[in-house]
């Protein structure tokens, strides 16, 4: 954490050039590849979702699924590895500024990333809990629908998110080329075997051991990244070699092109995700290494720092609501006479580009005016944790948390009705259980402590002091 003791105005932010200072010792490289990956995500979505009322129900469809053409630009749109492999390398950053003998039990120091993750999801799903009774209340069910749905759709991130931070610790091990390699060959070579087993009509559940061991290949290259294991050029041709073996995959192999999933697919390349995503991954993060020094003569300068700082403290906001924001908008065209139903009509592309535009444009008020909920510590969640515990009461704390990762997942699979409901309270259950795991008696204010932190940087106006609670804070 980089604290100064500069006063700001109440409300006010430093310029580019006072929180470039302000921020000199961190790698802003992580940063600009975090903000970056998720801005490419919002706008995504936004481009591939087609809308259909004509019938009086709300029907939800892919515009890669009526133009398959477009199928292969999912190569360039699916960049959510880097978010993971921004995380980990965040992480391995904390790891290794710490002082020997002060690095926390896994357990516990998982329970801190949980802590600023959870905090944004909790507000998220109040007020989509409330939106739903309210549309059930009133009658209109396919709305109702839409929201259960689609409103915790994309909480799988966060699910297997919270599986591959319980992994950091143990890629802390990973101290050498050799090492690397024969993560990612783990990795790689898992997935291949559970594919193989999925595509020969095995048990479906096993395939969703691919979100462990694809998401961490991501991670294995951050740790990479972070302790500069692998040369600029090595990365180069492992990101080219894995691209060429990607795109055997597609011409000879099972796979599908698409990277995202679409209607009508025989194999999903995401839920779960394929050996073809594990490949993406190595591809992309094998990539963000290979032009590290690009990436950071971009990020050194005052101006782009500024909007990726910004940005990057209410990245979970700028996540969760850019659905919400993203059907406001398409409500409000559809009002206007624009819809996005007909894919093949002149207008659909100026509609969706236009709102594509207006929905990047509204996430800056938006994340502007709900991150300091994502910043803001909760009473009793937020409390401090204890720095380590015995090992079966760390064991237990990281099952727990597992455990919650896992009812995420479902979560967003099954929605807010039936099953869903049952796998949100459990969720619910682990996590008070993890928080009641990780107390501590404190005796003196702030000894200790391990407040919660986050890959994200945090920029909080106070009367007396302005905070970058960020990445490269000790965890």
């Amino acid at each position: 954490m980089l604290t100064t003791s500069h006063r700001w105005k109440s409300g006010s932010l430093p310029t580019p050039l006072e929180l470039a200072a302000l921020t000199g010792d961190r790698d802003r490289v992580i940063d600009l590849v975090r903000i970056c990956s998720l801005l490419v995500v919002v706008a995504g979505h936004s481009i591939m979702l087609t809308v259909d009322t004509s019938d009086g129900a709300i029907h939800l469809g892919n515009t890669l699924a009526e133009v398959p053409i477009l199928q292969p630009a999912t190569w360039l749109l699916q960049v959510l590895p880097l978010f993971f492999f921004a995380g980990a390398a965040a992480s391995t950053h904390g790891w290794m500024s710490r002082a020997p003998g002060d690095t926390p039990s896994a357990g516990h120091w998982l329970f801190t990333r949980t802590q600023r993750l959870l905090r944004p999801l909790g507000w998220y799903l109040g007020v989509v809990l409330v939106a739903l009774a309210g549309l059930t209340t009133v009658g209109l069910d396919a709305a109702a629908d839409v929201v259960a749905r689609l409103g915790v759709q994309l909480l799988w991130f966060l699910g297997a998110y919270l599986l591959v931070l319980a992994v950091v610790p143990l890629l802390q091990r990973v101290r050498t080329s050799l090492h690397v390699a024969i993560a990612l060959g783990t990795c790689w070579g898992s997935t291949a075997l559970i594919d193989a087993v999925r595509l020969a009509d095995g048990p479906s559940s096993l395939s969703y051991l691919n979100f462990l061991t694809v998401w961490t290949i991501p991670a294995v290259l951050g740790v990479a990244y972070t302790r500069r294991i692998v040369r600029p050029g090595t990365a180069a041709a492992v990101a080219i070699g894995a691209l060429i073996l990607d795109t055997a995959l597609v011409q000879w192999g099972p796979y599908e092109v698409s990277l995202v999933t679409v209607p009508g697919q025989q194999l999903s390349n995401m839920s779960p995700p394929s050996l073809l995503l594990a490949g993406h991954a190595i591809v992309l993060c094998a990539g963000a290494i290979a032009l590290r020094r690009t990436l950071a003569s971009i990020a050194a300068r005052p101006r782009v720092w500024w909007w990726v700082v910004l940005g990057n403290r209410g990245a979970m906001t700028l996540y969760l609501w850019h659905l919400p924001v993203l059907a406001a908008v398409i409500v409000l065209g559809a009002v206007m006479g624009l819809d996005r139903a007909d894919v093949h009509s002149a207008s659909f592309p100026i509609v969706v580009g236009v709102q594509t535009m207006l929905l990047v444009a509204l996430m800056i008020p938006v994340v502007a005016m709900l991150s300091p909920l994502e910043n803001r510590p909760l009473p009793w969640w937020d409390e401090p944790v204890a720095s380590c515990a015995g090992r079966m009461r760390d064991l237990t704390l990281t099952a727990a948390l597992v455990c919650l990762g896992v009812a995420v997942l479902m979560t967003s699979r099954y929605g807010l009705f039936g099953d869903g409901r049952t796998w949100l309270i459990f969720g619910i259950g682990c996590a008070a259980t993890a928080r009641v795991l990780a107390l501590r008696r404190v005796r003196r204010r702030g000894a200790d402590a391990l407040p919660g932190g986050d890959a994200s940087l945090q920029v909080s106006a106070s009367r007396r002091s302005t905070t970058l609670d960020g990445s490269h804070r000790r965890r």
